[in-house]
């Protein structure tokens, strides 16, 4: 297991490109980055790197190949809802995400994680989730050809919140599409870390923040997420994967908890990237 960062955690107004965000994490001492890729949101927009020929996937590579950074994961929300059955929307979707594989492959990342998304307006949860599962299977299947992995977020005020109706997905999707596990999600709705922890075993990329109950965000000094129970139990699942940082929003514009969730990491036997 190895420890990285976010790009989230250089707010854009702060670092408004991909090369400056870069520069910044590579100076606090990271190797490993987490790429975030949301549209219309922070540095890349993916509807821009499926229209752009492959130029933007070409100079987005090439600022990480300078920064000398490894690249962990692709953390994404693309232009259309994954559960939109709609089947203009889903080619939108496919052509954004096979970009985004491009980018993955381009830079020697492993993951791209993705989001399930909130219920959608005029269609049951049922119909909606029956959707999201065909649409991962076909995503599922052409990352696997490129040699990536697929990861859901556990994200909160999205169809899969819930632990059980996570781990109830998962068991319909693995091992095409894993789950990228953030404890703060949880913790943030006041669910203890104990009964998240069968979703481990489906673990292909992690987030980690502190948080405590209602507060998605919170300090070192503060926060309430079990970082020793998290590690342990990665260990025991066998994950050797990143643990990205990830504040956002401008949450920690000086890193002083960025770093400080870094020394904790590093204290518990997380490498660096």
């Amino acid at each position: 297991m190895y420890v990285s960062c976010s790009c989230l955690v250089c707010a854009k107004e702060d670092y408004p490109t991909v090369g400056q965000t870069l520069t910044a994490i590579r100076r606090l001492g990271f190797r490993a980055v987490d790429l975030d890729c949301f549209e219309n949101w922070q540095h890349v927009n993916p509807s821009q790197l499926a229209g752009g020929g492959g130029k933007l996937v070409a100079e987005i590579a090439h600022l990480v190949a300078e920064s000398s950074l490894s690249v962990s994961s692709l953390n994404c929300g693309l232009s259309r809802p994954l559960g939109d059955g709609e089947a203009g929307s889903f080619a939108q979707y496919k052509a954004e995400f096979a970009a985004l594989l491009s980018l993955a492959e381009r830079t020697g990342c492993p993951n791209v994680t993705l989001q399930a998304g909130g219920p959608l307006e005029h269609v049951s949860l049922d119909e909606q989730l029956a959707v999201t599962v065909d649409h991962l299977r076909e995503l599922g299947a052409m990352a696997g050809a490129a040699g990536v992995t697929v990861g859901l977020e556990g994200h909160a005020n999205t169809i899969i919140e819930k632990p059980a109706d996570a781990l109830a997905l998962m068991r319909r999707l693995w091992p095409a599409v894993g789950f990228t596990y953030d404890p703060s999600h949880f913790v943030l709705q006041g669910i203890d870390l104990g009964r998240t922890e069968e979703l481990l075993e489906f673990a292909v990329h992690v987030h980690v923040r502190n948080a405590s109950p209602g507060r998605m965000q919170e300090t070192m000094a503060s926060g309430t997420v079990e970082l020793s129970w998290l590690i342990a139990a990665l260990r025991e699942v066998g994950y050797t994967g990143a643990a990205a940082i990830e504040y956002f929003g401008g949450f920690d514009k000086d890193f002083t908890e960025t770093l400080a969730l870094r020394d904790r990491l590093r204290e518990l036997g997380v490498a660096d990237g």
